[in-house]
This record gives C-alpha cells, sequence and structure tokens, in this order.
C-alpha cells in the first residue's frame, strides 16, 4: 500500500514537472501619453506574454510614434491598450511589417476602440497582402480614448510572438470651430475687466 502511495506521488511530481506553466499576465505601461500627431504615444502590455527578442521586437516602445520599421510583438493570445493624447471617433490605422509573408508568418489581430474599460470590435486584420497595414473606418457613435489590438495568431511558421506592430494611428476629434473664437472673446472680457480694475 505504501509504495503503491509512493509511486503515486512520484508519477504526479513527475507530471507536474512536464507541464509547461505560463507566467500569469503583468501589466505595465510605458511612453508619454501626449498628443504625438495622432500617433500612439502610451502602451499598456503584458510583461509576460510569449515574444520574441531578435530585432528589438520585445521593446514596446517599438509600437508607439510613426512608422519607422520597427516593431513589437504583442504575443500570442494576449493584447496591448494604445492611448493618443486625444480623443478619436474617425479610423484607426494599423501599420505592421510581415505583411505578403503569411507562409513563414502567420499573424491575425482584432482592432477594438473603447475608454480603456469597455471595447467593441471595429475590425480584424491579418498579414495576408502586402499593403503593410491598413486603415479602419469606426461606424460606432461616440468618441474613444483607447485602441486595443488583440493577437487571433496561430501558433505555427516562424512567428515568436503573434502580431507586430510597427504604428498606430488615429484622427484626432476636432476642436469645434467656435472654441477658438470662444476662448479669443473670453480672452478679450477677461482683458478689459483686468483694465478696468486698474482704472478703478
Amino acid at each position: 500500500m505504501l509504495g503503491n502511495m509512493h509511486a503515486a506521488i512520484a508519477a504526479g511530481f513527475l507530471f507536474a514537472s512536464s507541464v509547461s506553466v505560463t507566467a500569469a499576465p503583468m501589466w505595465t505601461t510605458v511612453g508619454s501619453g501626449g498628443f504625438d500627431n495622432g500617433y500612439a504615444s502610451s502602451i499598456t502590455y503584458d510583461v509576460n506574454a510569449a515574444r520574441g527578442s531578435a530585432n528589438d521586437r520585445g521593446n514596446a516602445q517599438n509600437a508607439l510614434g510613426a512608422a519607422d520599421t520597427s516593431f513589437f510583438e504583442i504575443g500570442f493570445g494576449s493584447y496591448i491598450d494604445l492611448t493618443f493624447g486625444t480623443l478619436f471617433d474617425t479610423s484607426v490605422s494599423v501599420f505592421e511589417i510581415t505583411f505578403g509573408n503569411v507562409l513563414s508568418w502567420p499573424e491575425s489581430a482584432g482592432i477594438f476602440v473603447g475608454d480603456g474599460i469597455d471595447f467593441q470590435l471595429i475590425a480584424s486584420i491579418d498579414n495576408t497582402d502586402a499593403q503593410g497595414g491598413g486603415v479602419f473606418p469606426i461606424s460606432l457613435v461616440g468618441t474613444f480614448d483607447t485602441v486595443r489590438i488583440k493577437d487571433t495568431s496561430p501558433t505555427r511558421g516562424l512567428s515568436t510572438g503573434g502580431f507586430d506592430v510597427d504604428a498606430v494611428r488615429v484622427t484626432p476629434v476636432p476642436l469645434p470651430a467656435a472654441l477658438p473664437l470662444l476662448g479669443a472673446g473670453l480672452a478679450v472680457l477677461g482683458f478689459v475687466g483686468w483694465r478696468r480694475r486698474q482704472a478703478a
């Protein structure tokens, strides 16, 4: 009886040691968070997501700013949240770098927009063509401050960490035309009020 129990415990340890353990997500945010001509300026991502390190693809800063062929791998099954220092409501442009090479690097992702808490899917993207990305219109009512890109890549081919993001850009919500005029009018009224107080 005791021998059988030891054998069962040993088998349990052997089984446990052969199972790969995925590290728990550890979220971090990098970037300035300011406005950068509509390009992403801040990224929140899971440090422990499965991604490679060659070509600096593990550097989240590569997904910020304008497209420059440096890129960040989202990580298989993981996602990133990008902010832009502005609200947007028109479209999202995504720039990738392995387009047209789907046989070696099959990659895909879902593109969502939201407010940092609630998100809605606006498009799916993959790298089956050679365009290097796409522009995805937002047909939802409201304004948004965050783009979420969720990797849906199959874990095959040479890809080490799923969908590659070079850059993401949004079209900022324009200020109403009357707003600058209102600001100028308030400034004039403030100056006139100040002059009257000085004269009194």
